[in-house]
Formats: C-alpha cells, structure tokens, sequence
C-alpha cells in the first residue's frame, strides 16, 4: 500500500489552492465541506470560485503564487492548469514537509483526495492509488446508492444511544457484540434508513431481551424495464429486501438488482391465462410482513397507476402492516420519451388523460366525446387488444380518421417498438408489426417532424 488512507482534522487547519480554473474548482468542491480556512491564490477566477468568495466560503488573493504563500498551511493543492507548474509548487511544499497535491501529476503527489462518499459524519474514501479514478468514480456511486442519506443522522443517534448502552453494559466485548446485533444479521442500508423511534425501540428491545422486529411492506415501482431508469429509492429497497413478490412484466435487468439471498415471488398475470387472483397477492403480502421481513411489493411502472395499489395498501392497514410507497417512471413517460415527445405541449393541450383498454368489465368505456375533441391527447395502457374498440369509440364520436396515434412496445427495453400510424389504421398497423404488448397507444403523438426528413435525407 503506496498511500496511507487517513482522516484528516481540518479545524482550523489553512489550505492552500493555487489556481482559479476547473482544476481548482474541482479541487474545492469537496474542501469547501471541510472546516478548514481555504485560501486560493491565482490571478483569474471561475464564476464559480468568484461567487464563494462573495459569500465568504474562500479567501481569494489575486496575484502569482510566491514561496511565502506556504508560510502557515497545513495542506496544499498546486491546481493550475500548468501540470509542471504544478510540480514545481509541490516540490517547494514538500521541502518544508508540507503535504502537496499536484492535480493531474501523480509524481508529484505526496497524497491524493480520495473519491468520498459524503453521509457526514460517516464518510467513506476510495482511492486507487492514481491508477483509476474511473473506477473509484464509479465505485463511489455504487456506494452512494447503498448508503442512504440517513446514515449520518443514524450515527449521531447511536452516539447518544451509547452511553446508555454503556451504562448498563460496563464490558467493552459486552457493548461490541450488543452492537453487533443491531447492526449485523440484517440488511444494513435498510437498517441505516429506520427512524430515531425505530432504533431506539430496537436497542430497548436488544437490552429487555424482547427483540422481535415487526416486518413491513414496500409497493415499489420497476419503472419501465431499463435498469438505467430505476429511482435510487427502489434501488434502495430491492438491496434491503427480505422477500420480493414481483409481476410479470418486471424486467430481467431490474430483477438483477434485488438480494441474491432474498425470496422472489412470482404473482404474474398474463392475460387470457390463469393467474394468481388479488386477494391470494394481499395474503402474501400480509403473511411475509407478519414473519418480521421487509416485503417488497415490485410492480411495472409506478405501483399507483393502474397498479391495484389502493387494495394492497387497504389489506395490509388492516393488519396493522407499515407502508411505504416508492413511484416509479410510468410507461407513459418512458414511451413519450422514446418519441422525444412532451406529453403536454403549450398551445395544443392543457391535459393528457391516462387510461386503462380493459378493466375488471372488459374494455374500459371512457369520455369519449372529450377525448375525440381536437386536441385531445391520451396514453392508454393495456390498449392493445382494444385498439379496434377505442378507433372506434372515437370514430363514432366525431375523432377524426387522420389524427396521430404511436404505439410503443416495451418502451426503453432493447426490445422497444415504435410504430407510427393513424386513428384509421391503428388495429390493422399493430397487427402487421406484431405488437403484441406490453404497449402504450400515445394518441395525438406523431412522428417528429425532423426525424422523419431525417430518415428520407438516408
């Protein structure tokens, strides 16, 4: 190991910076949420160097560096935008033991800033030696997703929770494994999210001897399918998931991310086919959270839209079950940006109606008189095999032939469809292209016009 990893007390600590460009300003970033004094020394500026010295964060000294500027400082970072420059003010630093970081000049590095993942007062460094900072940007952000922005204030509260623990536990070995169970043997990134109420009645719990921790549940949304698009919440809860209880359309690639030791259970319905019932899903849901176990409820999309939510959240408040909702990126929203559409453009339509092509009757009758007003705009989910009766339903009502529909299949999965067609040729056009669903018919949306002079110009 080249590079010690250390924690450095920067109360009232000098720091010096020498530079004004974006390698100064990169630098300063993360030294602004030090304690220490911040002196940058350059004779230009960025805006944003200038606008933290207005606001008192910096001391700013326009004028050439000068060895005297080294007089009182605890750390320095040489930031121009000269790499040798750069080695040359390290050099000088290092002949007075000062620790000198040169940006983007290994060599002349006596250390290096880590990437941090900031949760003050946890921080977390990754450091690659210089080899990678890719790779330690990368990590950071991976970490950042596990480590939820909670985990500071759960370490000031355990603080406090300390010296009652130690109170009535004067052993050290005695506290370290009374610790070890409330942080062990559990998920942690769910663990650090839990409230202050949450964690006190756990350590009460751990030193009365009566520990059961009650389960609960979470209606989660997948999102459309592409990893990519899932919240950092949702990420959040398939890491922490006990059982995950998932629909059929929920895509492979978000699948991945839950616990490899966690319980999936599968409650798909396909259409047409025999499929587990709602009631027989609310039992799950009821029975797993009675067991103590974090529940994951994964739906498509957002779990409020279309989503049977209100019932799964009805049954499990019956029993005295928390809740927690996470919405997710509705297959609306990733279908019109597949198009790179707005779903409401000024001057055109004020609303856009989501609406279901079959409820628990059949195919769903909606405000057809208001929806074939010109203007009017839609995302119909499940429209597919309804297509022939919605052409139809506004048809009859006055929609005109012509009036743009895009259907989108699988919007952002590598399998996505896009077809563009009219009101009049909506059925016939999703049979020819073999759409099957899952599909949002967009009516009301066509094809931009620029990227269809696009592909004649090819």
């Amino acid at each position: 190991m080249q590079y010690l990893p250390i924690h450095f007390d920067t109360r009232g600590a000098t720091i010096l910076i020498v530079g004004g460009g974006p390698a100064a300003e990169a630098k300063l970033r993360t030294l602004l949420k030090t304690e220490a004094i911040l002196r940058v020394v350059a004779e230009e500026i960025s805006p944003e160097i200038t606008r933290w010295a207005e606001q008192g964060k910096l001391q700013h000294e326009d004028r050439p560096f000068k060895a005297t500027d080294l007089d009182g400082v605890s750390l320095l970072y040489s930031a121009t935008e000269d790499n040798a420059y750069n080695g040359e003010i390290a050099d000088m630093a290092a002949a007075r033991q000062i620790p000198a970081n040169a940006a983007d000049y290994k060599d002349a590095c006596r250390f290096i800033t880590p990437a941090l993942v900031d949760r003050a007062p946890v921080t977390v460094s990754i450091g690659t030696e210089g080899t990678s900072p890719a790779l330690a940007r990368a990590l950071k952000a991976d970490l950042e997703t596990r480590l939820p922005p909670e985990t500071g204030r759960f370490a000031y509260k355990t603080k406090a929770l300390r010296e009652k623990v130690k109170a009535l536990m004067p052993d050290l070995a005695d506290r370290q494994r009374f610790w070890a169970k409330i942080l062990g043997g559990k998920d942690l990134t769910a663990q650090l999210r839990i409230s202050e109420a949450e964690l006190e009645a756990q350590v009460e719990a751990q030193l009365t001897g009566h520990d059961d921790i009650a389960g609960k549940v979470l209606l989660v949304g997948a999102g459309p399918g592409d990893p990519d698009m899932l919240t950092t919440a949702a990420r959040r809860a398939l890491h922490s998931a006990d059982v995950i209880v998932y629909d059929r359309l929920v895509s492979d690639g978000v699948m991945e991310l839950g616990r490899r030791e966690a319980e999936y259970i599968y409650v798909g319905k396909t259409p047409g086919e025999p499929s587990i019932g709602q009631a027989a899903i609310n039992e799950i849901l009821i029975e797993k959270a009675s067991e103590g176990l974090a529940v994951v409820r994964l739906k498509s999309g957002d779990p409020l839209i279309f989503g049977r939510a209100d019932e799964e959240i009805d049954a499990l408040q019956a029993h005295n079950i928390p809740v927690q909702i996470i919405p997710g990126i509705t297959s609306a929203a990733a279908a019109a940006a597949a198009i790179k559409a707005s779903l409401t453009t000024r001057g055109t339509n004020k609303a856009i109606s989501l609406l279901t092509g079959h409820d628990a009757k059949g195919f769903a009758e909606q405000d057809w008189v208001s929806l074939a007003r010109p203007g009017g705009r839609a995302a119909v989910y499940m429209g597919v095999g309804a297509a022939r009766f919605i052409q139809g339903r506004l048809m009859l009502h006055g929609a005109e032939a012509g009036r743009p529909v895009t259907v989108v299949e699988n919007a952002s999965r590598p399998n996505q469809i896009i077809v563009y067609t009219t009101l009049k040729n909506l059925p016939d056009d999703i049979a020819a292209s073999g759409i099957k669903g899952p599909a949002i018919l967009l009516i009301g949306y066509a094809e931009r016009r620029a990227e269809t002079e696009i592909r004649a110009a090819i």
